[in-house]
């Protein structure tokens, strides 16, 4: 089944937060490449488990992407010096819009609300590197980071069969009475209403 897509357009106000106490962003070093790669799997590590290893998933998320810089895109938050976040953020080069990719917090550092630094950083830095949107996929299985984002401004889209049905049950679960929707190309869709 195919992920649900938003976009979040860089012409909307973008809040400006300041990190809590202890907590810093760093990226991706290949000084530190066998530590990063490590700390970037944990971070990211959902409900399935997979059978490749670190540096596999790494070189299949990160390294095979072609406009993916590792040390420039691929962000970690950090708390007292220890990696527990990351998120990378990239431009493609087919069509400039900017991609917000594996965005993953510590299972023991969940649930504190810093996905929003993440998200903030890589919003802040894709608007500064001229991209008109920033797109983002995600699923229904992770349902307090769609919350983060619809939060955080981000619109859904249609793009594939039955996207409309998947965000009208998302608007009832966090009781949204309307959200606009966007086509593909980032035009307005329609305004799409909670599910009954």
């Amino acid at each position: 089944m195919a992920q649900l897509k938003m976009y979040w357009f860089t012409s909307n106000e973008l809040e400006e937060l300041t990190l809590p106490e202890g907590y810093s962003f760093s990226h991706f070093s290949e000084k530190n490449r066998d530590v990063d790669i490590h700390d970037w799997n944990e971070c990211i590590r959902t409900w399935e488990e997979s059978d490749e290893t670190d540096e596999e998933r790494f070189k299949q998320e990160i390294y095979d992407f072609k406009d993916i810089v590792p040390e420039e895109d691929v962000w970690f938050l950090d708390y007292n010096g220890e990696h527990i976040g990351t998120s990378t953020s990239f431009i493609m080069s087919e069509n400039g819009h900017g991609d917000m990719h594996w965005v993953g917090i510590k299972k023991e550092f969940r649930g504190k609300g810093l996905s929003k630094y993440l998200t903030n950083i890589i919003m802040k830095t894709l608007k500064e590197r001229g991209a008109d949107f920033v797109s983002l996929t995600t699923g229904e299985g992770r349902p307090a980071a769609v919350k983060a984002y619809l939060t955080a401004g981000f619109l859904p889209v249609e793009y594939d069969e039955g996207m409309v049905e998947r965000w009208e049950k998302v608007l009832k679960t966090y009781n949204i009475d309307k959200i606009q929707m966007l086509n593909e190309d980032g035009t307005p869709f329609k305004v799409i209403y909670k599910a009954e």
